[in-house]
């Protein structure tokens, strides 16, 4: 007989099955929920940590722009240098890559496992820019998870040459000082990206499909500096700051025609300042240097002439005191023999509302604005904040800060004629293909004497350099206009009388001045300290050297107000051709001439390191008229003559400057008798002439 099922046990059944399908439908839901969540809800979440496990984004970084001097010498560079990255969520074997990492730089294992263990993050340092003795190591190092990188290094070109005015960058290529921090946007350029996938062997490939953003090269620069001439700077004043046993010292070199830095430099022997530039425009009470003021001053508001005698009260007013007794002197002599009693009686006829104007015309208690971050503008006191001995002392260079520059600013004002111009250090900027993007012209600030009162004024400063305080920087051959300054130092409140600022203010050629050098010395400590004796040496080893090395023929500037184009001797009218005479002159100034003027030429002989001996008008095929250049040899870098037979140019009726410049191409000995134009010369214009030959140049001055 068959056993019935109890309806109850059916019912229990079947209960227990709806129960599960109800829980396994519930179970469906959320798994449902669950899946809709991660692929739509917050779908990109999951796909970025998704892409972390097999993809990463390197920044490529882009070189830093080249720094120039006006030459387009490049004094800061770039070198690539190897680096290494890792991305913590790709390495496979942290202990492995960290001991490998370890053993070959030699640091402790835990460093590289410190980094590789960071959280949150895709990118970490492990060694930045490696020393290249280490680069056979890594060069075929292939580590899943780490990279490999190129990155750009600056690197100094010359040793360090103008290094103070270039500035540093840091390690990830920020500027940090000078040029490098007050162009860091136009010279950093802009990160560009790859995007790396990781195979299934951990290998890192570049991603095909994804964008890659290659780096944007960052402009270059080019600067006013001469680089020649800031070597003779730095090397002439680390000499003198050694000679003179002094705490440091500074130097700058200015066209006095356009306000171009041609070199600046600053020696510190206790290295308080890392930052150079900050030395340069330090504030320091200038002394006889500043009676450039009362001096133009009294000039411009005819107050007196330089004839004119001043009670100089036998060396001693007021507490002040002259280091030369005298009775009385004329004005010229005040200026000569740098008198401070006869300056401060001339102060007191301008008053002080008339010093305080031309104080501030000449740019004192205001900025040039030049082109480099930090300057000050040290401190100048309104006529209300003048005490009743604050006139005679601000006279002499007290009671006033100013800084190196304001000062080569205002003598090479009193250089140019009068007129300010604005002192600047960046002439170009190019970008990575060369193509210009922006040029630096020179910037007219103001008139602030007239050119019959600067032309008095350079008389005088001639007369300090040949008779007064000023005679060891004179230079055989040349005029130097220049004023001595000595200042006693300002130490813990108190003037001190073992401490002093010995400077010397000059330019030249005095009768159409090219060039301003300011040389201030601080703390001579060898026993010599007055300014006459400290830097004015310095300042004429400085001069020589530059003479020798430019005769000044490439800082001769146009006048721009006029409608002839000069250089040196140089003219063209309305770009006529047959206005122009290049001969005697290097081939490379001769053409760059031409060019700048749009005339045609040819160049017949040596087209590099010559002089041309000739010049010769013609009309070509196409009826244009242009100069043939007739060239010979000229100065190589070892200034030897490269042809044994080189004729001797006729030099008569050449300006000294000129004939400096020509003679010194040839690399021979010649000395110089008087100064002006060329009326002598031995041997003859057309000798032959060889590199042991002294030749003999007599010059006669038209003025006397």
């Amino acid at each position: 007989m068959r056993e019935r099922t109890s309806p109850n046990i059916k019912s229990s059944t079947e209960r227990r099955i709806t129960l599960f399908m109800v829980i396994f439908g519930l179970l469906f839901i959320v798994i449902l929920f669950k899946l809709f969540k991660i692929q739509v809800i917050e779908a990109s979440r999951y796909q970025l940590a998704a892409k972390k496990q097999y993809e990463s984004k390197i920044s490529l970084k882009p070189s830093r722009g080249i720094i120039f001097d006006r030459k387009m010498n490049a004094l800061v560079s770039n070198i690539n240098m190897y680096s290494f990255a890792a991305d913590p969520n790709m390495v496979d074997n942290k202990d492995s890559v960290a001991a490998i990492f370890a053993e070959i730089f030699g640091k402790d294992k835990n460093y590289y496992t410190d980094k590789l263990n960071t959280k949150n993050t895709s990118f970490v340092w492990l060694e930045r820019r490696i020393d290249p003795k280490h680069e056979s190591q890594v060069r075929d190092l292939n580590l899943s998870g780490v990279i490999k990188l190129n990155e750009p290094n600056r690197i100094f070109n010359y040793d360090k040459l103008s290094s103070q005015l270039i500035g540093f960058t840091n390690i990830d290529n920020i500027g940090l000082s000078g040029v490098e921090l007050e162009l860091n946007d136009l010279l950093a350029g802009k990160d560009g990206y790859v995007v790396m996938q990781k195979d299934g062997l951990g290998r890192k490939r570049p991603a095909v499909e994804y964008p890659r953003q290659e780096p944007l090269d960052g402009d270059n620069v080019i600067l006013t500096i001469d680089m020649n001439i800031q070597k003779i700077v730095e090397e002439e004043l680390e000499s003198g700051v050694n000679v003179n046993n002094s705490l440091g010292g500074k130097v700058i070199v200015m066209n006095v025609k356009t306000g171009e830095i041609l070199a600046m430099n600053s020696v510190s022997v206790d290295g308080s300042s890392p930052d150079k530039i900050a030395e340069i425009t330090d504030l320091y009470e200038p002394g006889s240097t500043f009676k450039i003021v009362t001096a133009a001053a009294a000039l411009e508001e005819n107050l007196l002439n330089k004839f004119d005698v001043i009670n100089t009260y036998g060396g001693e007013y007021m507490n002040i005191k002259d280091s030369h007794k005298f009775t009385s002197l004329t004005f010229q002599q005040v200026i000569e023999q740098s008198s401070n009693i006869g300056t401060i009686q001339i102060a007191n006829k301008l008053g002080r509302e008339r010093f305080y104007k031309y104080a501030r015309d000449f740019g004192y208690g205001i900025t040039t604005g030049i082109d480099l971050p930090g300057e000050m503008k040290g401190r100048l006191k309104r006529p209300v904040e003048f005490s009743p001995v604050s006139l005679n002392y601000m006279a002499i260079g007290y009671e006033l800060l100013v800084t190196a520059l304001q000062m080569t600013n205002a003598y090479s004002c009193v250089a140019n004629g009068g007129m300010m111009m604005k002192p600047f250090l960046i002439r170009k900027i190019l970008a990575p293909d060369g193509t210009l993007l922006k040029e630096f012209k020179p910037t007219e600030i103001r008139n602030v004497i007239s050119k019959n009162t600067a032309k008095t004024l350079t008389e005088l400063f001639v007369g300090v350099v040949e008779r007064g305080t000023g005679k060891d920087a004179r230079i055989e051959n040349i005029r130097i206009a220049g004023k001595t300054g000595t200042s006693q130092k300002m130490v813990e409140g108190k003037y001190s009388k073992s401490k002093y600022t010995s400077s010397f203010i000059g330019y030249f050629p005095a009768e159409n001045p090219q060039i301003v050098v300011a040389v201030i010395i601080d703390a001579p400590g060898a026993g010599e300290y007055y300014g006459g004796k400290v830097s004015a040496p310095i300042f004429r080893k400085i001069a020589e050297r530059i003479i020798n090395l430019t005769g000044l023929h490439e800082f001769s500037s146009p006048d721009n107000n006029a409608n002839i184009v000069l250089a040196g001797n140089l003219q063209t009218e309305n770009n006529s051709s047959d206005k122009v005479n290049l001969v005697n002159f290097d081939v490379a100034d001769a053409v760059k001439f031409l060019k700048e003027n749009q005339l045609g030429y040819e160049i017949e002989g040596l087209k590099k390191n010559a002089i041309v001996t000739e010049q010769n008008f013609f009309t070509d095929e196409k009826g244009e008229k242009k100069i043939k250049l007739i060239t010979a040899a000229g100065q190589n870098e070892n200034k030897l003559i490269r042809d044994s037979r080189m004729k001797m140019p006729d030099l008569k009726g050449l300006s000294m400057r000129k004939c400096i410049k020509l003679i010194s191409s040839f690399g021979v000995e010649y000395k110089i008798n008087g100064f002006g134009k060329v009326t002598c010369q031995n041997p003859e214009a057309g000798s032959v002439i060889n590199k042991n030959q002294v030749i003999a140049i007599s010059c006669e001055n038209p003025d006397q």
